[in-house]
């Protein structure tokens, strides 16, 4: 017989669900549609997806007391990942706080972009010519151009019924194409997303005067799979994939709803969506085969750009293009070539670098008409992960941190008490760690002030003490050494120094938050390039919203991939020569 898990309060959600023997209780969940983050992939390893056994009994596993603690488990804490219900439960979700995740959906841009939509009158005229003849001319419409031609059709009817009705209709091109055709003036609007492995952002535009209208920011749900790409491939390829695309397409879907409904914007209205991501999160999206994305030679099925209507992706009112933008490679992806075209890597005449720092760490390199890409693994650490205490950019995270008269002091996420350590404040602590002696040019803690052999940073509101671990370091130390040394191998293999730089710019969330001084002081940055430094913010998103502001930048980003070549890290000698080197912190 079946055990039944009912979710409290049951008015919140209304479910109660079937455990499947041999399921695990995160299972049944996920196959239920209730979100847990499972960072680890659920491996019994991150604890954060904790539960509250209400009623009923979940056995104490040896995963449930790594991750919690004894008065956690006395008041029925679990790790659902690790739970097998043999009866029938009540359980709370617990609050993650990744409902409040800190996004970073701005860009810095110094330029305006052209617009490419343009309004037209027409009048109608009743005669032997279809009216696709007369709007076009001899160009043949498609059939969504020949949809809007239709309203010619139904306005010249309700002007023979209703005198009132005008004869003229506005029509709205893009590069000649037929967008929309409306009895009156209409605004129209686009929408830009960017599939991040963590988040998900989208920016709605008004295509007539290129605004940002309204931005909408959430955790990516896929979370609950895994907190890196490789967790999701292989979920994917374990039977999940239906899953993971069903679970981006529903959000982008409500995300887009939301967007709309703040700015009372009509969903029709909406005339084209443009999306990047990693590639791997856009075969995600796409529901096509990671197989061969996880292993060498790392072949995906697609880099291209793809047009496709919005209802093969997403449910609502709407009736668009859909359009994914290209990558490069199978590990530089969409989001990439878009952080490419916002920087206008394009234009610029001396070397400049672009980085993009998170669980992989990209890089590309411009110089002499040629862009040199690579990526490097740099592992969860700068996003919180793998580290102790660490979490990801929500209230409560610290955000930053200072050593001062031997005690620290930490700032989080929101003023609120707390809760973890996120990305940027792990590269504070070790650089405040290497400034007081606290932590040796080695990575190494210093036992002789650390007799307990850990940084005792803050308490939680559990009173429990957050801390910071040996293994914490040497967690920041491998994803510094990945980035660095992926850096100088780039400049290496050019034949480039530091000197020849003109301009490095930097992406993305980590990289918009980190402390500059922080970053360089444990030789995360190079001191030659500090000055330098341009912070993008999200370059994804920005390139998103240059292409659907600016239909040339389609033969642009054509062109920029043709131009960009993937450099092979591990095959280089160099980079695993001085991967070494790059460990310590001198």
């Amino acid at each position: 017989m079946k055990a039944h898990i009912r979710i409290m309060p049951a008015e919140s959600t209304g479910k109660d669900l079937p455990a499947e023997p041999g399921l695990s209780l995160l299972q049944t969940l996920q196959d239920g549609g209730i979100y847990l983050p499972a960072l680890c992939g659920g491996e019994g390893r991150c604890g954060k997806c904790r539960i509250r056994v209400s009623r009923g009994e979940l056995p104490v596993t040896a995963a449930d007391r790594h991750c919690l603690s004894q008065a956690q488990l006395d008041a029925g804490y679990r790790l659902a990942c690790a739970a097998f219900p043999q009866e029938d439960l009540d359980i709370e979700l617990c609050e993650t706080g990744e409902q409040d995740f800190s996004t970073v959906n701005a860009f810095e841009q110094d330029h305006e972009e052209p617009l490419g939509l343009r309004e037209t009158l027409f009048s109608l005229t009743r005669n032997a010519q279809s009216y696709a003849r007369q709007v076009a001319g001899d160009r043949r419409l498609s059939y969504s151009e020949l949809q809007e031609v239709s309203k010619l059709a139904d306005t010249q009817g309700r002007i023979l019924e209703e005198p009132s009705v005008s004869g003229t209709c506005h029509i709205y091109r893009e590069q000649g194409k037929i967008l929309h055709i409306s009895g009156k003036p209409e605004s129209l609007y686009a929408v830009a997303v960017d599939i991040g492995t963590t988040t998900l952002v989208l920016a709605l535009v008004d295509l007539q005067t290129g605004q940002i209208i309204g931005r909408f920011s959430a955790v990516n749900r896929q979370r609950e799979f895994g907190a890196d790409v490789i967790s999701r491939i292989q979920r994917a390829n374990t039977g999940d994939l239906s899953l993971l695309s069903r679970s981006v397409r529903t959000q982008i879907s409500q995300g887009i709803a939301a967007l709309c409904l703040e700015s009372a914007v009509n969903a029709k209205t909406v005339k084209k969506i443009a999306l990047v991501g990693n590639t791997t999160m856009l075969h995600l999206l796409l529901h096509m085969s990671c197989a061969t994305l996880g292993q060498a030679p790392f072949t995906p099925v697609t880099l291209d750009m793809l047009s496709l209507g919005s209802g093969d992706l997403f449910a609502g009112d709407l009736a668009c293009e859909t359009v994914i933008l290209p990558g490069i490679s199978t590990y530089v992806g969409a989001d990439i070539t878009a952080g490419l075209l916002f920087a206008g890597i394009h234009t610029k005449a001396d070397p400049v670098v672009f980085m993009d720092i998170g669980t992989n760490g990209e890089l590309a390199l411009a110089y002499q008409g040629s862009i040199l890409c690579t990526a490097t693994a740099a592992g969860p650490a700068f996003e919180g992960g793998n580290i102790r205490w660490g979490t990801g950019s929500v209230p409560g995270a610290i955000s930053q941190a200072r050593f001062r008269d031997g005690t620290w002091a930490c700032t989080t996420i929101g003023n609120r008490p707390p809760v973890g350590i996120c990305g940027s404040g792990v590269v504070d602590i070790v650089y405040q760690g290497l400034k007081a002696d606290c932590i040796l040019s080695s990575g190494r803690l210093n036992t002789e002030l650390l007799p307990a052999g850990e940084l005792l940073l803050a308490k939680n509101p559990e009173g429990r003490d957050i801390v910071f671990c040996q293994k914490d370091v040497r967690e920041l130390q491998l994803g510094k050494s990945a980035i660095r040394t992926g850096l100088d191998a780039l400049l290496n293999h050019a034949g480039l120094a530091y000197g020849d730089i003109h301009r490095l710019y930097l992406s993305g969330g980590f990289g918009y938050k980190l402390n500059l001084e922080s970053s360089m002081g444990i030789g995360l940055i190079p001191q030659a390039l500090g000055r330098k430094i341009s912070l993008l913010g999200n370059s994804a998103l920005g390139g998103a919203v240059q292409f659907l502001l600016n239909p040339d930048h389609e033969e642009t980003l054509y062109r920029l991939v043709d131009h960009a070549q993937e450099f092979s890290l591990p095959q280089d000698g160099y980079f695993t020569a001085h991967f070494i080197d790059n460990l310590t912190f001198d």
